[in-house]
């Protein structure tokens, strides 16, 4: 089987004299251009047979043009770090290392090549002894939203990666016209969307590797003509006055938003800020599981479906499945599944894996949810689903009961079935929230405790790090627990 390949240069929609990229720097690429660039990136990942090219970079130039040159070859790209772990488990035949990291490389194995490609070294894999074979179909590997810098990654295709960006760019209207910044690191679906989408458009790209809220992005965003906004809701958390004003300035008319829930209020917030610019504010849902996007609410649907993330997109399907239910479960709650394009082939955790093909047809999100005329709501986590004094209940349902705000507070379950409040707001508004979580638990007081923090863990893709929380709620649950969340969380914390 010839493997698959996927050109997001050179296709009918790529006009070779159009705008593709600006840089930092303030250079700009047409796509006639960066596709000189990505074939000089081909002529060093030549390889005989289908390759794994592990790209450890973000959002730099020399990292796109890897990506983009190892899809025209029909390679398998791997946004993973270079780390002796991964370099183990995978055996990718080529390393493109982050910008000033490929120190050490040569005693994991790799050596690196002649040719250097826009001032990037690349490295081969020094040992002639061949590796396991990769599957044809598949194009990706991509950490799991808990699994970043572990072996365990998502297997995605070729087919399906072409497939979601074709969904996404129908579900949002994506033309040559746009200009989307790379707002979030391309290591993760939803970033990595942002550029297939537009790149398979036609449109072009603002390539940057800044914060999404400094002053330096904005600056390049404006300068460049940036039409769109991509953000997890972390960073429209954090979206003041400041940004309002430089979004004034710019030509952005379009915001999306994926990643974990954004809370209702600044859901219309935000949209009634894009609607005075006469601009759109999508509310997204999706996972790496699915390639990027599973679901889409139309900015026409606001305020009527407030707290939805919308239908599927298109060519695909939400349906909710009969799951375990819980004390404060909705009316149809059940398991959210969905089929469509971008359903990853399967996980991976070594070279070994790579061989096999597609492993999932319906993908189990492992998020709770029901439909209503078609909308999907979500409302928890299956493995949030927990038992407090013998009745089973959902935290993500009581995050979302306590919701205040601008005081971003978490709920976990502890030993002996105690509920913890994390909170990083003002202590008289988390302790209003654990008396309430008391009330409607219908549990002792001394059942729900609360604990403060100065900023509660995320994710890389912004979502709240039950992991790290999990130290406050393990069998120390003292001073040992919080000083193990301070280490993880970081100076601040």
């Amino acid at each position: 089987m010839v493997p698959a390949m996927l050109d997001l240069v050179t296709h009918d929609d790529a006009q070779p004299t159009s705008l593709a990229m600006c840089l930092e720097d303030r250079t700009k690429l047409t796509y006639g251009e960066l596709a000189k660039l990505v074939s000089e990136f081909e002529w060093a990942l030549r390889h005989d047979g289908k390759a794994l090219v592990l790209c450890a970079g973000d959002r730099d130039l020399p990292t796109v043009l890897a990506y983009l040159a190892a899809l025209r070859l029909g390679h398998a790209v791997a946004f993973l770090p270079a780390s002796p772990e991964i370099l183990a488990a995978y055996q990718p035949e080529f390393v493109v290392p982050a910008p000033g990291s490929a120190a050490g490389l040569t005693g994991l194995g790799y050596r690196p090549a002649e040719e250097r490609v826009t001032g990037r070294a690349i490295f081969r894999r020094s040992s002639g002894e061949p590796t396991g074979d990769i599957y044809p179909g598949m194009a990706l590997l991509l950490a799991t939203s808990g699994s970043t810098g572990s072996p365990k990654t998502v297997r995605l295709s070729c087919s399906g990666l072409a497939g979601n960006a074709a969904a996404v760019i129908r579900a949002l209207g994506i033309t040559a016209a746009e200009r989307a910044p790379a707002t979030m690191p391309v290591t993760h679906a939803y970033g990595l969307s942002v550029l297939n989408t537009h790149l398979l458009a036609g449109a072009s790209v603002v390539l940057g590797g800044g914060s999404p809220l400094s002053l330096a992005t904005w600056d390049h965003l404006i300068r460049c003509g940036a039409t769109s906004f991509a953000a997890v809701p972390t960073t429209y958390a954090a979206f003041g006055p400041a940004h309002a004003g430089l979004l004034g300035r710019s030509s952005i008319r379009t915001m999306t938003q994926a990643g974990a829930r954004l809370g209702n209020d600044l859901t219309m917030r935000l949209a009634r800020l894009m609607g005075r610019r006469d601009g759109r504010f999508f509310v997204m849902y999706g996972q790496t599981e699915a390639t990027a996007r599973i679901a889409c609410l139309d900015p026409a649907d606001l305020p009527c479906r407030l707290g939805s993330v919308g239908t599927a997109v298109p060519g695909g399907t939400v349906s909710v499945r009969p799951a375990p239910t819980h004390a404060r479960a909705v009316s149809g709650e059940g398991a959210v599944c969905y089929q469509g394009p971008g359903v990853m082939l399967g996980y991976a955790t070594r070279r070994e894996d790579l061989s096999r093909g597609a492993e999932v047809d319906v993908l189990d999100t492992g998020d709770l949810g029901y439909l209503r005329d078609g909308y999907l709501y979500l409302t928890g986590r299956t493995k949030r689903i927990v038992k407090v004094l013998g009745v089973r209940t959902n935290l993500d349902d009581l995050e979302r009961l306590v919701e205040r705000p601008g005081h971003p507070a978490a709920v976990i379950c502890g030993i002996d079935e105690v509920v913890h409040l994390v909170g990083a707001g003002a202590a008289a508004v988390h302790e209003q929230q654990r008396r309430e979580l008391v009330e409607s638990l219908g549990v002792p007081s001394r059942q729900v405790v609360f604990r403060h923090v100065d900023r509660l863990p995320r994710t890389p893709g912004g979502k709240i790090d039950y992991s790290v929380l999990a130290a406050i709620a393990g069998p120390k649950g003292g001073l040992d627990g919080a000083d193990t969340l301070a280490a993880a969380v970081g100076p601040g914390a």
